[in-house]
C-alpha cells in the first residue's frame, strides 16, 4: 500500500513536470523517473526486510529473556507444603511424587483408599520418600469432607507457615455426545466436581495460602478456550473455572497470592478411557427419548462412537510428563506464567484458533463438520 501510493506520487509529479518542460528535456526526465523510482523500491524492500529482521530479533530477544527469567525457582522446598486433589491416577498423583522427589511435603487428596495405598506404596518405594506424604479420602463435591480436609490441613500446616501451593487437579471428562442425549444430571455432575469443586477446596484454604502468600495452581482445559461440539459439560466447566480464577487472580494479589491456570490440550490418562467412553456414548443412546433416536438416526450413533475413538487416538498425547512440568514450575518457579499452554494440539492448534473471529471459527466447524456424523434429519 505503502509503496503503491509513493509511486502514484512520483509518476503524477514527473508526468505535470513532464507536460511543462521542452521535448529535449523528456529523455533527461524519464532516467530520473527511473532512478527515483529504483531508489524509492530499494528503499521500500530494505525498510520492510529491516522491519522483520527487527522483528525476529526482539522476538528471539524476548524468548530469551523469558528463559531465564522463567528458569529461577525458589528455594527452601523442604518447607513448601503443597496440596493437591485427584491424586488416584493421572497428572495428580505424578505430581505429587514429582513434588517428593524435590523434598517438599505433600497433602494428596484421594478419592478412594486404593489411591491412598497405590500412592503410598510408589513414594517409598521409588522415592524413599513417603514420610513427606499425607495422603488422605477426599471428596471435592462435599462440603463435609472438603471441610474437614481444611482442618486438617490447619494442624499440620502450622509449621510451615501456612500453605505455600493448592492444587486443584480432581475432575472429569464428562459424556462425549451431542446435548440432545444429555440432561441436566450430568451438567451438575461435571460441574461439582469441575467447577464447584475447585471453588469450594479453594475458599476452604484461602486462608493457609494468606499465610504463607501462596499459590493456586488450578487446571482448565483448551476446552476453556474453544467450544468443543460433544464435550458441553466438560467445555462449561472448565470455561467457568478459569474464569474463577481470573477473578481471584486480581482479588487475591494484594495478599500476595498468585493464581495460575493450565490449559492442556488432550493426554492420553485414565481420564481419558477409551472403553467407558464408548459406553457412556451407547449408555446416552440406549437412554435417550425415541423422537431424538428418530432425528439423529442410528447411524449417527455408530460414526459418533468410531469418530471419537478416530479423535482421540489421532490427538491425545502419551507425554504428561509436559504437564506434571508445567505443574511443577507453577508451583516452584520464582516468575510462574498466569497461564500455561500445554501440548502441541493446544500451542499449535487450539490457541491459534481461538483468536480467530467468531464467524471465521463458524466457518471452520462447518468445513470439518463434513467428516464428522450427521443427524438423519439433516
Amino acid at each position: 500500500m505503502l509503496y503503491s501510493t509513493m509511486m502514484s506520487f512520483v509518476n503524477n509529479s514527473l508526468s505535470l513536470t513532464t507536460n511543462s518542460t521542452d521535448k529535449e528535456n523528456q529523455a533527461g526526465l524519464e532516467s530520473v523517473r527511473v532512478e527515483m523510482l529504483s531508489l524509492i523500491y530499494w528503499i521500500f524492500n530494505v525498510t520492510l526486510f529491516d522491519a522483520t529482521l527487527c522483528f525476529l530479533v526482539l522476538f528471539g530477544l524476548f524468548l530469551l529473556a523469558r528463559y531465564f527469567i522463567e528458569s529461577s525457582s525458589i528455594g527452601n522446598l523442604s518447607k513448601r507444603a503443597v496440596f493437591i486433589t485427584g491424586c488416584d491416577t493421572g497428572f495428580g498423583r505424578e505430581l505429587a511424587l514429582k513434588c517428593l522427589e524435590h523434598g517438599m511435603p505433600v497433602f494428596a487428596g484421594c478419592l478412594t483408599q486404593q489411591g491412598i495405598e497405590s500412592l503410598s506404596a510408589e513414594a517409598r518405594k521409588s522415592i524413599g520418600n513417603g514420610r513427606s506424604l499425607d495422603a488422605f479420602l477426599m471428596d471435592v463435591t462435599s462440603d463435609d469432607s472438603v471441610g474437614k480436609v481444611a482442618k486438617r490441613l490447619e494442624e499440620k500446616c502450622e509449621k510451615f507457615g501456612g500453605l505455600h501451593a493448592l492444587v486443584n487437579n480432581a475432575g472429569i471428562t464428562g459424556k462425549h455426545i451431542a446435548d440432545d442425549f444429555l440432561d441436566m444430571k450430568e451438567y451438575l455432575k461435571v460441574a461439582e466436581i469441575n467447577l464447584w469443586g475447585p471453588i469450594r477446596t479453594t475458599m476452604a484454604v484461602k486462608n493457609l495460602l494468606k499465610k504463607a502468600r501462596g499459590r493456586v495452581v488450578t487446571v482448565a482445559s483448551i476446552c476453556a478456550r474453544v467450544g468443543l461440539p460433544g464435550l458441553g459439560p466438560y467445555t462449561v466447566s472448565k470455561y467457568g473455572v478459569s474464569a474463577y480464577c481470573d477473578v481471584i487472580r486480581q482479588e487475591l494479589r494484594p495478599f500476595g497470592i498468585s493464581v495460575h491456570i493450565l490449559e492442556p490440550g488432550f493426554f492420553d490418562t485414565p481420564l481419558i478411557n477409551r472403553q467407558k467412553i464408548d459406553a457412556e456414548i451407547m449408555e446416552a443412546w440406549e437412554h435417550a427419548p425415541s423422537d431424538v433416536k428418530k432425528e439423529y438416526g442410528e447411524k449417527f450413533f455408530n460414526d459418533a462412537r468410531q469418530s471419537t475413538q478416530l479423535f482421540l487416538n489421532s490427538i491425545a498425547s502419551s507425554k504428561i510428563s509436559l504437564v506434571i512440568d508445567a505443574y511443577f514450575h507453577a508451583i516452584t518457579a520464582k516468575h510462574p506464567r498466569s497461564r500455561y499452554q500445554v501440548g502441541w494440539d493446544s500451542i499449535l492448534l487450539f490457541i491459534p484458533f481461538s483468536y480467530l473471529p467468531t464467524g471465521l471459527q463458524d466457518y471452520i466447524f462447518a468445513a470439518a463438520g463434513l467428516f464428522l456424523p450427521k443427524p438423519a434429519c439433516h
